[in-house]
């Protein structure tokens, strides 16, 4: 007997639109991104923000500036001293990598000729007009993060009119609810994660510079910045200074390693509870699988970004799943 299988008008509505939305999800990545990164941005300022307009009473758009005064300033001065010194540092740092590439068990494989090189510095000089609209680009999205912050930090409070308008009375307690939670995490995720990697960063530098390495600040900055992958990034941090080390001696080699396996430990069973203890936890093996998939979606962005996302989506579960299974 042949059975008849039926799809309503609707089903094919349906189907139709979530198609169309996820091209258009798709088509807009880009935005959605940047609108991921300032909602971050914006949940990890939100407490300063709040702590100025409260202490000094002043109105949320000054306390706003106020911050943005002093991070840009920040910046400012720390590129200033740091990039020249950066700058020499990793160009002696490049060399010495070019040299232990050239005399090592690699030179065979590798052609440094001349005539090489010239090529490169032909083909690289012909890329000189890409280069600059990538920097204006990265520039033009700086300010666009720093514009959506900006909006997202002032228009925080009326969050429930604008649900409200969007989505009516009914969803929008729920709706505003889950908002603030993932609010609450991310900025706890955002500090937490800041001050890791500024511990870190002095940490690796002092250890360094103790052992006389030269090259000691920016392997730490390397160090700091890397602290932001979980699991792989210290590692990946070890392998440049280890090398650079073995460039002078097997031992000195051995005691960077234990420098980089020492600081590890302390991060694993002292800096991280103490730091991240208001945080919210990923066990580790779903921090790996959620930076896999990340970085097989978005490359190295989508793993940076892997973990927000998970917490984020965590909540939009535990809020229309769990939430549903309890009171049925």
């Amino acid at each position: 007997m042949v059975q008849r299988i039926e799809i309503s008008y609707k089903t094919i509505v349906f189907t139709t639109f979530f198609v169309i939305g996820l091209f258009l999800v798709w088509e807009i990545k880009d935005i959605l991104f940047l609108l991921l990164l300032s909602f971050i941005a914006a949940a990890g300022l939100r407490t300063p923000v709040n702590w100025i307009e409260g202490r000094f009473r002043t109105p949320r758009v000054v306390a706003i500036l106020v911050i943005y005064a002093v991070m840009l300033s920040i910046l400012f001065l720390f590129l200033s001293f740091m990039i020249p010194a950066f700058a020499s540092q990793a160009t002696k740092l490049i060399q010495q990598l070019a040299y232990f590439f050239s005399v090592s068990v690699f030179a065979p494989y590798l052609d440094l000729s001349s005539a090489r090189l010239t090529d490169q510095i032909t083909s690289l000089s012909g890329n000189i007009y890409r280069a600059t609209l990538g920097a204006f680009s990265i520039l033009l999205n700086f300010f666009t993060f720093l514009v959506l912050t900006f909006y997202l930090l002032l228009e925080r409070r009326h969050i429930r009119v604008v649900l409200k308008n969007l989505l009516g009375e009914t969803m929008k307690e729920r709706i505003a609810d889950m908002l603030i939670r993932m609010e609450d995490r991310l900025g706890a995720w955002v500090r937490g994660e800041a001050s890791l990697m500024i511990i870190i960063g002095v940490m690796s530098y002092v250890g360094l510079m103790l052992l006389g390495i030269n090259f000691a600040l920016p392997l730490a900055i390397l160090a700091g910045i890397l602290e932001i992958v979980p699991i792989v990034g210290p590692i990946l941090s070890a392998i440049p200074a280890i090398i650079i080390a073995l460039l002078v001696s097997p031992w000195l080699a051995v005691a960077v390693g234990a420098l980089y396996f020492l600081i590890q430990q302390l991060e694993n069973h002292l800096i991280v509870p103490v730091v991240m203890k208001q945080a919210v936890g990923v066990p580790p093996l779903v921090t790996i699988l959620a930076i896999l998939i990340g970085g097989r979606i978005a490359g190295i962005s989508g793993a940076l970004l892997a973990i927000p996302i998970f917490i984020c989506v965590q909540i939009v579960f535990s809020e229309f799943f769990v939430t549903k299974e309890k009171t049925s």
